[in-house]
């Protein structure tokens, strides 16, 4: 994922800066002939020596080509990560000027938006004055003709006031009447409602009685339902436990499988020394990537014979990539084993 996102971004720095690109690829075959040209030059002494040690100086030798082609790389991909931050920083100060730019032409159209309301607001207070006086002139009329027209009212409301007394005694005289009957009624009404409201307390009590009873049920009915469902997480609790540890001993056993095939696969690429002690054992831990490439080899509890050591750590780096796990669960990057020469 990381590869594949830095290309696009190597390629827009190679558009950029073609010149600087083109000078770090011939900087690079430069170093790499002149490598080539001093390891094809060098002569070995003909003196009687272990082939063995012969190996170890060529691979050593090549160790270093490799370190420095690596360090020149991380060095032009850190050029490269400069540029990108460089342009990044560019575009961040191009928001930033548009972003002031934007909030000063916000500002400019607030000012302008405020004078129009300011305008507005003024010639509505004058309409308002305005409106107001016309008002003030209305309501001096209207005062005046109310005036006239409360003094025609007062003496019509006189001769209604003395028709109203008229009628309301003749009125007293019939809710008197009216009172006496609705009394009558009323008292008939208390008696049936107090004879209703046993009749529905009797009502009520009964089917309170039912409903604690139907509670009851419910309640008996749901503590079963709780039991039983209890009961079957239980069950489906010790199933899952059942079924983990299935699992976990078959992930183990998958895992031992794992070790004991990149075992195999280190030992058929060991070279025997020359000289070799076959007591001799060492523990190997071996940090791997998810391709199964070796990234690192470390010897530990081995013994003093470096042949032996080396012949191990070659014959592992040999093994690269190391052979997939038979399940993606029992993969790490981190493999530890024990290593005994054959008999």
């Amino acid at each position: 994922m990381a590869s594949s996102s830095l290309w696009p971004s190597i390629y827009q720095v190679m558009k950029r800066h073609p010149m600087a690109v083109v000078a770090s690829i011939a900087l690079h075959v430069v170093l790499v002939v002149m490598l080539s040209l001093s390891l094809s030059s060098s002569k070995i002494p003909e003196q009687p020596k272990p082939q063995a040690s012969t190996v170890k100086a060529v691979v050593v030798d090549a160790k270093k080509v490799d370190d420095e082609l690596n360090r020149r790389k991380q060095a032009e991909q850190q050029r490269v990560q400069q540029a990108l931050e460089r342009q990044k920083r560019l575009e961040e100060e191009k928001k930033r000027q548009a972003a002031l730019k934007k909030e000063a032409e916000q500002k400019r159209r607030a000012e302008i938006k405020r004078k129009k309301e300011a305008e507005q607001k003024r010639r509505a207070e004058a309409e308002r004055k305005r409106k107001e006086e016309a008002k003030r002139l209305a309501l001096l009329e209207a005062e005046k003709k109310q005036k006239e027209e409360a003094r025609k009212k007062k003496l019509a409301e006189e001769a209604e006031k003395k028709r109203l007394a008229e009628e309301a005694e003749k009125k007293r005289l019939a809710e008197e009447a009216e009172k006496k009957r609705l009394a009558e009624e009323a008292e008939k009404k208390r008696l049936a409602e107090e004879a209703e409201k046993k009749r529905l307390a009797a009502e009520a009590e009964r089917k309170r009685k039912e409903e604690e009873a139907r509670q009851k049920r419910f309640a008996e009915e749901a503590e079963k339902r709780r039991l039983a469902e209890e009961a079957e997480l239980k069950r489906r609790l010790a199933e899952e436990e059942r079924r983990e540890a299935e699992h976990n001993r078959m992930l183990n056993s998958l895992r031992l499988q794992y070790v004991k095939l990149i075992e195999q696969k280190v030992e058929s690429k060991w070279l025997r020394p020359t000289a070799l002690d076959p007591d001799q054992s060492c523990e190997v831990f071996v940090r791997q990537t998810a391709l199964g490439d070796v990234i690192s080899v470390n010897l530990n509890e081995c013994s003093s014979d470096v042949a032996f050591k080396n012949s191990i750590e070659r014959a592992v780096w040999a093994a690269s990539p190391l052979p997939p796990p038979p399940n993606p669960e029992v993969f790490d990057n981190e493999i530890h084993f024990t290593f005994r020469p054959r008999s």
